[in-house]
């Protein structure tokens, strides 16, 4: 019995540091680029228009297409009433809770399937692509059109 508990002591972090590891690291990268983004929005900030912020979770392009977007006048161009990363004009309470849902290779980029909420109804696609070394949003998707 000491021998069997002796052994599962020794690897069963491993197995733990394993399971942790099957995570794939864009999924990681989007997963904590959601969480700190929302967590902005919750707490009164607009994480859109920071876009020194955004530089450690977003490409270089998309933060230059951001900054070129926000110089549009309104009453001028058609800008977009929806914000750009969490496709929605608002948010619900428990979105605080984020979660990677899903993975899938694309052509173009790693997409990543981000969930809001407990019960998982609003749901992104954020294509993810390496930029100097790193994961970054490139752009994202809705999953679902109303």
């Amino acid at each position: 019995m000491k021998k069997s508990l002796f052994l599962a002591c020794i690897f069963l972090p491993c197995v733990a540091f394993a399971d942790q590891g099957s995570v794939p690291p864009e999924a990681v990268a989007a997963l904590h680029f959601n969480q700190w983004y929302i967590a902005q929005i919750m707490s009164g900030k607009e994480p859109l228009s920071d876009y020194t912020a955004l530089k450690p979770y977003v490409t270089r392009e998309t933060i230059s297409k951001l900054e070129a977007l926000g110089k549009l006048d309104p009453n001028e161009y058609d800008v977009p009433d929806i914000d750009m990363f969490i496709k929605a004009q608002g948010y619900q309470n428990d979105w605080k809770t984020v979660s990677v849902v899903g993975t899938d290779y694309d052509a173009a980029c790693m997409q990543v399937y981000i969930a809001y909420g407990e019960k998982k109804d609003h749901v992104v696609i954020d294509c993810m692509v390496k930029e100097d070394g790193a994961w970054k949003v490139r752009s994202v998707a809705a999953r679902d059109f109303n």
